[in-house]
C-alpha cells in the first residue's frame, strides 16, 4: 500500500470522489461534537456518578471521538500508521456497541422486573460481544497484514454478519421495551400518562429506524459513509435516552399519588411476590405507595434504596 493511498482506499478497492470526502467531513464534525455534548449532559444529568446505567452511557458518549477520529486515519491518507487507526477503532467499536446495548438493558429494568428475562438478556449481550467482536478483530488486522487478501475477504462478510449481528439485539431489547411500555398503556389509561408513554413508543422506534438505515447504507455498498454515519446514528441514540430517562422520571414522579407499580411486569412468574406493591400512610393521612425494588436495580441504574429492599416510585 503507498503511502498516499488509505487503508479504506484498498479494503474497498476505489478511490473515494470528492463529495464523499466533504460528506465524511461533516460526519467526523457531527460526532466530535455530539460527543463532547453527550459527555457534558452525562456529567450534569446524573447526580450520582453509578450504576450500570451511567457507566455504560458514559463510556459509550466518550468513545464516538476516538471512533470517529480512527476512521478519519482510516479514510485519509494522513501518513498514520494503519494498526493505530485500527486500534483506535476497535476499542472504541467495543465500548459504543456493547456499550449501547447494556444502556438498553439497564433502562430495561425500570419498566421490567421480570428477573430471569433481564438475566437472559445480559447473558446474549455478552455471547454476541465475543461472538461478532472477536472474529471481526482478527480478520481486520489480519487484512492489514501484508499477505492479508485473505483477511480482507473474510472481513467483509464479517462486517456484515456483525452488523445485522448487532441491530438484531438492539431491536430485541428494543421491541420488548415497547411491548412492556405498551402493556403501561392500558395499566395507566388517564391521558398523562398515555401521553408520556406515546412519546416513549415514538423514541424507541426512531431508534430502530436509524438501526435500518445504517444496514440499508452498509448493503448500498457505501462502506466508507456506513462507517462515519454509524457513530452519528449512535450519537443520536444517545441523546435520546435522556428524552426517554426524562419521561421515566415525570411517570415516576405521577406515580407517587397512584397505587399502580410502575413495572408492568412487576407482578409476574419472575418478578416480586404479590404483595410486592404495599402503601403507607404519610403524615397527611394518604396512602403513598412504595414498590419493591429488583435486587439488581441499585447495580443497573445507581438508584439507591432508601429502605432496605423497598424503594418510593
Amino acid at each position: 500500500m503507498s503511502s498516499a493511498q488509505s487503508p479504506v482506499t484498498q479494503y474497498t478497492g476505489h478511490e473515494l470522489d470528492q463529495p464523499q470526502k466533504y460528506v465524511i467531513a461533516s460526519f467526523a464534525a457531527i460526532v466530535f461534537y455530539s460527543s463532547i455534548e453527550l459527555i457534558a449532559l452525562c456529567l450534569t444529568t446524573f447526580k450520582r456518578y453509578t450504576g450500570w446505567y451511567f457507566w455504560s452511557l458514559f463510556i459509550a458518549s466518550c468513545s464516538l471521538i476516538p471512533h470517529g477520529l480512527g476512521f478519519i486515519f482510516f479514510i485519509y491518507p494522513l501518513g498514520v500508521n494503519a494498526y493505530v487507526s485500527v486500534t483506535l477503532i476497535i476499542i472504541s467499536w467495543y465500548c459504543m456497541v456493547t456499550g449501547h446495548s447494556l444502556i438498553l438493558w439497564s433502562r430495561l429494568h425500570l419498566v421490567v422486573q421480570a428477573r430471569k428475562l433481564l438475566r437472559f438478556l445480559l447473558i446474549m449481550i455478552l455471547i454476541d460481544a465475543v461472538a461478532f467482536h472477536v472474529p471481526t478483530t482478527v480478520l481486520l488486522y489480519g487484512s492489514l497484514s501484508p499477505n492479508g487478501a485473505r483477511f480482507a475477504s473474510g472481513y467483509k462478510v464479517m462486517e456484515h454478519i456483525q452488523l445485522i449481528g448487532f441491530a438484531v439485539q438492539e431491536c430485541v431489547i428494543s421491541s420488548i421495551y415497547i411491548w412492556e411500555t405498551s402493556k403501561l398503556l392500558r395499566l395507566r389509561p388517564d391521558r398523562l400518562h398515555y401521553t408520556i408513554l406515546t412519546q416513549l413508543l415514538g423514541i424507541n422506534i426512531i431508534i430502530l429506524i436509524l438501526d435500518v438505515a445504517v444496514v440499508g447504507i452498509e448493503y448500498a455498498g457505501l462502506y466508507a459513509l456506513q462507517v462515519m454515519f454509524k457513530p452519528v446514528a449512535y450519537s443520536v441514540k444517545f441523546k435520546l435516552e435522556y428524552a426517554i430517562l426524562g419521561k421515566l422520571i415525570q411517570i415516576a414522579r405521577v406515580s407517587l399519588s397512584s397505587e399502580e407499580p410502575l413495572s408492568s411486569s412487576s407482578q409476574g412468574p419472575d418478578g416480586p411476590p404479590s404483595d410486592s406493591v404495599s402503601s403507607r400512610p404519610t403524615r397527611a393521612g394518604h396512602q403513598m405507595p412504595v414498590l419493591r425494588s429488583c435486587t439488581l436495580c441499585g447495580f443497573c441504574t445507581g438508584v439507591r434504596k432508601p429502605a432496605r429492599h423497598r424503594s418510593h416510585v
